[in-house]
């Protein structure tokens, strides 16, 4: 029995040697310099996050960036290191963006609420945007020295402190300074021999007379000395005006105070209220469910998304139905063993399917310009040819309202029979012959195989990739945008909707081109909306599909 203890010890060690010798090696050190990078990269993104607030994505990458060092650095986790890209890339690239979705959805995210209110209190009280010269604004006193050859340093002194700042000027052209940069009078040689409190010499530099001002400054008036409380405005040859912030926050009872209306401040809808006056901007807040009730409630919203609804679908069942039919014809017809030159007619028919569809999209709406479009060449030229030599083909398939629809039908098919054209193919040779030539035996027509035999056994295979076909016609926003741009628009409503906009164009309307501004919370609402509908419709139809499986699977 010791004889044996003592050989597994030595296979144990054994076994382990080669272990440590691969932990060490040139691999283990590269994954170690890896892990090294990544880690400097997320910390210093770290203090930003904590800067803006974002707790969630904060969290989220502290504690994703620990597992992925474990995962890497533990040989029980070795299987896992290949799932580790996969899983970062879906949660960057899919999972956040959801989740940040639905968050905004709650909140009252936009143009004029796009902050956070320390954020905001930040920007009304320190910012240099708004501040004015009160009427009880203090007169300073200042005086100007020469330091070198057409360069000048503003001092300035409030007779009510005493205080002396002194220091370089900017003009009113240039952008506010993010700090107040001062000189160190208390360790300059200052020369006050009259005892006024004005120096007549800082560091050997004598004061330029008051007279002299005028020639060596003639544009003194544009000149601003940033101090501590506000800005330096020169106003005479010797004074300048104390401008300072409108706005006041006092932290202890969380109240601001406007300074030019001497009154306090109200919060009304996520902004300040000063005299009756929103001041922007506001700051964004959790509102709940206000963004979906205003939807489904107001009839600014919901009337154009009813009208957008309605045309979605109608947009996606007639691009789906036609795509189908026609792919399914072209399949039928290919499945002649007796046609020649197949490889050929293929390869022009998937030219579509396999081109570019921005690139081909662009193509199309040069071909659809109402003057100088190929096609109503093509149309013009097609009627002089039958003798129609009267006829004015001019159609605007880009601003009348049906044309612009028929004209993002008419492309979008032409981008998807092709798909429909592989997949039938595919599925009509899945297709046992036996069944097709026991129902002609049986004395069944053309027609009645087809309708009795072939198109069940078809659908079975091809029902899935339908109900994907509509669900992704039923936000193809990229044809949509690209073709007419959601046009021509609806004039009648408040908010940015054409004709031809889809739920998901209108939403990137709402998010990016309303006129009101960019209404972040009330897009992201519209896509819980259209994830529902998305996802009643496919259950519905997986429904339907599974009945199918179960009719027809086993044949």
């Amino acid at each position: 029995m010791a004889d044996l203890d003592v050989q597994d010890d030595q296979t144990t060690a054994g076994d382990d040697a080669p272990e440590q010798q691969v932990r060490a090696g040139a691999g283990f050190w590269v994954k170690v310099i890896g892990l090294a990078l990544f880690d400097a990269i997320v910390l210093a993104v770290i203090p930003s996050l904590i800067e803006q607030g974002a707790t969630v994505a904060l969290i989220s990458i502290i504690v994703g960036t620990l597992g992925i060092n474990f995962i890497f650095l533990s040989h029980r986790t070795y299987a896992y290191r290949w799932l580790v890209p996969g899983v970062v890339f879906l949660t960057i690239l899919m999972v956040w963006p959801i989740i940040f979705s639905v968050y905004v959805a709650f909140t009252n995210w936009s143009t004029g609420n796009f902050l956070t209110k320390d954020q905001v209190i930040e920007q009304l009280t320190e910012g240099g945007l708004s501040l004015i010269e009160p009427d009880d604004a203090p007169t300073l006193d200042m005086l100007w020295f020469e330091v070198a050859p057409g360069e000048f340093k503003m001092l300035v002194r409030n007779p009510d402190t005493d205080e002396l700042f002194y220091g370089s000027p900017r003009t009113v052209q240039d952008p506010i300074p993010e700090e107040i940069v001062l000189d160190d009078l208390e360790a300059a040689a200052v020369v006050d021999a009259d005892g006024d409190g004005l120096p007549e010499s800082i560091d050997g530099v004598e004061a330029i007379n008051t007279f002299a001002v005028a020639q060596k400054i003639p544009d003194i008036d544009s000149f601003i000395l940033d101090i501590p409380g506000g800005e330096a405005r020169a106003r005479t040859l010797s004074t300048a005006r104390l401008a300072q912030t409108r706005f006041v926050w006092d932290e202890t009872t969380e109240v601001m105070f406007d300074r030019l209306n001497n009154e306090n401040c109200t919060e009304v809808d996520a902004a300040f209220s000063c005299a009756g006056d929103r001041i922007n901007p506001g700051w964004r807040e959790v509102i709940g469910f206000g963004n979906i009730t205003k939807v489904a409630t107001d009839p600014g919203f919901r009337d154009p998304f009813v009208r957008v609804f309605t045309w979605n679908v109608i947009f996606a069942v007639v691009v789906v139905a036609f795509q189908f039919i026609l792919g399914l014809g072209l399949a039928m017809v290919f499945q002649d063993p007796k046609m020649k030159f197949k490889r050929l007619y293929r390869s022009l028919l998937i030219v579509p399917y396999a081109a570019p569809a921005f690139i081909s999209l662009v193509i199309w709406r040069g071909m659809l310009n109402r003057s100088f479009g190929q096609l109503n060449r093509a149309l013009e030229g097609i009627g002089s040819f039958f003798g129609l030599l009267d006829l004015e083909v001019a159609i605007p398939w880009l601003t009348d309202p049906f044309w612009a629809k028929v004209a993002v039908i008419l492309v979008t098919v032409w981008q998807g029979v092709p798909y429909f054209f592989l997949i039938n193919s595919g599925a009509l040779q899945s297709i046992p012959k036996e069944l097709t030539e026991a129902a002609r035996v049986d004395g069944a027509a053309a027609p009645q195989v087809f309708r009795k035999v072939t198109f069940p056994l078809l659908m079975v295979s091809i029902a899935p990739l339908l109900i994907a076909s509509f669900s992704f016609n039923f936000n193809n926003f990229l044809n949509i945008f690209l073709i007419t741009g959601g046009g021509p628009p609806l004039t009648q409503y408040a908010v940015p909707v054409g004709e031809t906009d889809i739920l998901i164009s209108f939403t990137f309307d709402l998010a990016v081109e309303s006129g009101r501004g960019a209404l972040y919370g009330l897009a992201s609402a519209l896509t819980i909306f259209i994830f529902f509908i998305v996802a009643t419709i496919a259950a519905f139809s997986f429904r339907f599909t599974k009945r199918l499986e179960t009719i027809y699977g086993n044949l």
